[in-house]
């Protein structure tokens, strides 16, 4: 009988479970999601029977749906956190700061120490195309902070169509995530340095970019 772990608490989660995940993760960094076999990620965690990701996480969907609670949620609690002070403290919520709101709290992930943060590349991997940006939303509990961005940007954008701000958001998302994952590859084969202020500015430049494109004159 199988069992699938979907709501993740670090303090419950079992070690052999935690295993497999940062296992999975190392093998997706290192190779990419779609080179990666059940198979390879049972022998990454020293598990000899197989079946062992079967028995915590159902199938390997399974696997990428528990990387996903277990990385994005506190990361979007984050979000809202920082929206819940934006709106209490009575602000006018602009492009930038939600730009911010979004950005702020996955950059900062690379505070962490590298061995910490290498999960960053399945994420970004994942958002790179459509089932797993669908991956990504079908939870809508733990994507409420999005949801909750998405509808302020909405407002915040017009009069730009609909279509074109949907477009623009998922580009800002998909930009976030690739270029955050690409200073944590950089970081970890040190081709840069990453300490808390050449972070900063990396995160203030992005999100320079992304507001001016979220923001961009509509052409023709």
């Amino acid at each position: 009988m199988t069992r699938k772990i979907l709501d993740l608490d670090s303090d419950t989660f079992e070690s052999g479970a935690m295993t497999l995940l940062t296992a999975a993760e190392r093998l997706f960094a290192a190779h990419g999601l779609e080179a990666v076999s059940t198979r390879m990620i049972a022998k990454e965690a020293g598990h000899k029977n197989h079946s062992a990701l079967q028995y915590h996480f159902g199938s390997r969907d399974g696997l990428i749906e528990a990387i996903l609670n277990y990385r994005i949620t506190p990361i979007n609690q984050e979000r809202l956190r920082r929206l819940d002070l934006l709106q209490h403290r009575g602000e006018v919520v602009t492009v930038r700061k939600l730009t911010e709101v979004f950005v702020r709290p996955f950059a900062e992930e690379l505070l962490k120490p590298a061995d910490d943060s290498i999960y960053v590349s399945t994420l970004a991997q994942l958002y790179a195309y459509q089932p797993g940006r669908e991956l990504f939303q079908k939870n809508r509990d733990r994507n409420r902070a999005m949801f909750e961005i998405t509808s302020l940007m909405i407002k915040s954008l017009k009069p730009l169509p609909l279509p074109v701000i949907h477009l623009r958001l998922q580009l800002m998302g998909r930009q976030t995530m690739t270029a955050i994952a690409e200073w944590d590859e950089a970081r970890r084969i040190n081709a840069i340095e990453l300490d808390a202020e050449s972070l900063k500015w990396r995160t203030e430049n992005l999100i320079d970019f992304i507001v001016g494109g979220l923001m961009a004159k509509q052409s023709g």
